[in-house]
């Protein structure tokens, strides 16, 4: 072999990864992707009510009071010529939300900061973020699910019981109505003034959405001002603005044998109380160790949430055609 073929060959060489090795590394996107998180839905309609250690208002403690006054009643006789009429009494019932801490945090280390491809910092405030908006919506989701009064609730289809609702008994128009008309028989205002509200699994809207026939679902109201759609809002029927959520209650195997049982939530205005000390936020933290190495990413609240009305909620417990029922 010449000079000349020697030379033909290395011009046609290639260096690849494989002559290299150690220079190439897996690259890593610093967009970190998350998990999907809920946004608050029950929160959203609780009654707010504030604990201001400066003004004084409620009252300092660890629990707020919230006060309701009865109605008159009605004055249908008539009124005498020349008597005055017996002044009326006031009558209020008193409902009391203990306040709790709540809160949930992530500790990261400085070695983890400083070599991690992503911003650990950053990534640790967008789930601490996302975690308090979830925890706050299901504490508040419990105050909703408190009361299993007769009085308030009433399973699908007429069933006499949870473990009566089999698969079949679903959300209906038909329930709608009855709720409805629950909450109109108590006279129970509705929240903007011409809608009430109801908070619905995913699963029994597409039960209520796929009913056919007179009387089934229909076109969701168009909405003039876009600002004031709640949170998941999917549109009105039946005199309700509806709520889609994957954070309202199901019970597995609640129903009939193995059927999960789903709560749909009715509700007019005040159903239930928030009481605020301290507004849940993030903050950060450290470092308090030794060699200050440790920072915190934390959530943090003092608040409460409870049952105000209960004649302004109804709960219908029901199944659900695309639910977990085997």
């Amino acid at each position: 072999m010449n000079l000349f073929q020697m030379i033909d060959i290395q011009w046609f060489a290639t260096i690849t990864t494989g002559n290299l090795t150690g220079l190439v590394e897996t690259a890593y996107s610093k967009a970190v992707e998350f998990a999907f998180q809920p946004r608050l839905h029950f929160a959203q309609f609780a009654e707010h009510k504030t604990w201001d250690i400066n003004e004084r208002d409620p009252m300092p403690g660890d629990a707020v009071t919230f006060t309701i006054f009865s109605n008159m009643t009605v004055a249908t006789g008539a009124l005498s010529e020349s008597g005055d009429p017996t002044p009326a009494t006031m009558a209020k019932t008193a409902k009391t939300v203990t306040l709790y801490e709540y809160g949930n945090l992530i500790t990261s280390t400085r070695k983890l900061r400083v070599l991690s491809f992503a911003n650990i910092d950053t990534s640790a405030a967008k789930m601490v973020g996302d975690n308090m908006g979830k925890s706050m919506d299901l504490v508040a989701r419990a105050a909703f699910d408190s009361n299993t009064g007769s009085s308030y609730i009433r399973y699908a289809s007429g069933a006499a019981n949870a473990t009566g609702v089999v698969a079949t008994m679903t959300l209906t128009a038909e329930e709608v109505r009855r709720a409805r008309n629950k909450l109109e028989r108590a006279d129970v205002m509705k929240p903007d003034g011409m809608f009430y509200t109801a908070i619905i699994h995913p699963d029994t809207a597409y039960d209520l959405q796929a009913e056919t026939g007179a009387g089934s679902w229909r076109a969701p109201k168009e909405y003039t001002d876009p600002e004031n759609i709640y949170n998941g809002e999917i549109g009105a029927f039946e005199g309700f603005r509806f709520i889609s959520t994957s954070q309202a209650a199901i019970s597995t195997d609640g129903g009939s044998g193995t059927v999960d049982l789903y709560t749909n939530y009715f509700l007019g205005w005040q159903s239930c109380a928030y009481a605020e000390g301290i507004a849940p936020q993030i903050g950060f933290s450290g470092p308090f160790d030794a060699m200050q190495r440790l920072m915190n990413v934390y959530w943090y609240g003092l608040v409460g949430f409870g049952e105000l009305r209960p004649e302004s909620l109804f709960k219908v417990y029901s199944a659900s055609s695309v639910g977990t029922n085997t």
